[in-house]
């Protein structure tokens, strides 16, 4: 488990919070369904998943055990460095996966 350190105290089940704490590699298939789930309800149009910043929020959020509005709620730099976080995720699997690929040809 890891901590996201918040720059800016967020309410979270209304007790001011001043980190976060997450867990990427624990997320399953469901977590990603969850938080597309929580895209459409939103009314968003969720685009390439490894780079789409508002399904970012809500798989941080999933990782996290926080709704999504609570990391709608962070402030600008502390939701930024969690959806980085988040995409840092998905692309060093790609990065890793590619290596893999690589060196079984």
């Amino acid at each position: 488990m890891e901590t996201l350190k918040l720059k800016k105290p967020v309410k979270i089940d209304g007790a001011e919070v001043t980190e976060i704490k997450y867990d990427l590699e624990h997320l399953t298939g469901n977590d990603l369904e969850v938080a597309l789930q929580d895209m459409k309800k939103n009314g968003i149009q969720v685009g390439a998943i490894e780079l789409d910043p508002s399904y970012h929020m809500a798989l941080f959020a999933q990782a996290a055990g926080i709704a999504y509005e609570d990391v709608k709620r962070m402030g600008a730099k502390d939701c930024k460095n969690a959806i980085a976080v988040v995409r840092s995720f998905f692309i060093s699997d790609l990065e890793d996966s590619s290596e893999e690929v690589m060196s079984d040809e």
